[in-house]
């Protein structure tokens, strides 16, 4: 279907299907909540988070709802400050 990515398709083995080990890396408060628990000034790229989540196995739904709740907390003035992941075209550029 048109429309339906992966973030789509994550929330809803989240939220309606009520499947405990599911990351979604895509995110974006799962991955400002990354950064804000473990003390980072950038977002992590999707396959960094995936590989850091391997630590969560079985877990990892209730790991994203701890990240939520980390960005949640912290408000927009703290989260506003983290930096999107770096790409190889910004540091080409640079």
């Amino acid at each position: 279907m048109r429309g339906i990515g992966a973030w789509t398709v994550e929330m809803f083995l989240i939220f309606r299907l009520g499947r405990p080990d599911v990351l979604p890396i895509h995110d974006l408060g799962v991955k400002k909540g990354w950064s804000i628990a473990y003390g980072k000034k950038h977002m992590p790229k999707p396959r960094e988070l995936l590989a850091f989540g391997e630590r969560w196995r079985p877990y990892r739904t209730v790991a994203s709802w701890y990240m939520w709740r980390a960005f949640e907390r912290a408000g927009y003035a703290a989260t506003n400050r983290i930096r999107a992941a770096k790409t190889r075209a910004l540091r080409k550029a640079e």
